[in-house]
């Protein structure tokens, strides 16, 4: 009895703190993933996936690639929430998506300023500017594409509906990640810091915003 009070006390504790544990979890992950990348412990890695994309490419996939990658810049995804704004007679909901989306972009122009990491050269497919870590595309990607699956999760009221859109939405912010890495102008573990202080800034993001009354 005693084992199984203290089991459900212990699940009832993870519920009620799943996004802390979480953004905690991110956090560290994190800052392991940047002290290895600047103590060069994480280049072999970063190197190896990079020989194995060189033997995937292809011209199809090349090409689909590029699209893809198009698509989900900054400015196409800021084009997008402008015509939701447009759209959407109720407000707030697409003032917080554009919100959301200048911040990402901003916080990841300046961690990119403060790392100053240099990109992959010699087996970019297209050209990029800046700085690579982390990976802009990844982290704006999984906030943009992470807070509307936050949204469908909160809102939609059809299980399967809600399933297929979150999966869906899913598979596109690793495609993007992909993408990255495919085409030479990131690392792995650009992409990965990406995503990751996606998440941090994300559940920090949603923790205060009021979404009542919509």
């Amino acid at each position: 009895n005693k084992n199984n009070k203290t089991n459900n006390e212990l699940i009832e504790y993870i519920n009620n703190n799943r996004k802390t544990i979480i953004l905690y979890t991110a956090l560290f992950l994190f800052i392991l993933i940047t002290i290895a990348i600047f103590n060069n412990k994480i280049t072999e890695l970063d190197q190896s996936v990079h020989t194995h994309i060189l033997n995937m490419r292809n011209d199809t996939l090349t090409n689909t690639l590029i699209i893809i990658t198009n698509i989900s810049s900054a400015y196409s995804l800021i084009v997008v929430s402008i015509l939701l704004l447009a759209i959407i007679k109720k407000k707030k909901i697409p003032l917080l998506i554009c919100l959301n989306l200048v911040s990402a972009y901003i916080i990841n122009i300046t961690a990119k300023l403060i790392f100053t990491r240099p990109r992959p050269s010699g087996i970019n497919l297209i050209e990029e500017s800046g700085f690579s870590y982390p990976s802009g595309h990844a982290m704006i990607s999984m906030s943009y594409f992470g807070f509307i699956a936050y949204l469908i999760y909160k809102n939609c009221k059809n299980t399967i509906t809600k399933t297929l859109i979150i999966i869906t939405l899913l598979i596109t912010i690793l495609t993007i990640g992909f993408s990255r890495i495919y085409l030479g102008v990131h690392y792995l573990s650009d992409v990965i810091g990406g995503f990751l202080l996606s998440i941090i800034y994300l559940i920090i993001y949603i923790k205060n915003i009021n979404l009542e009354n919509k």
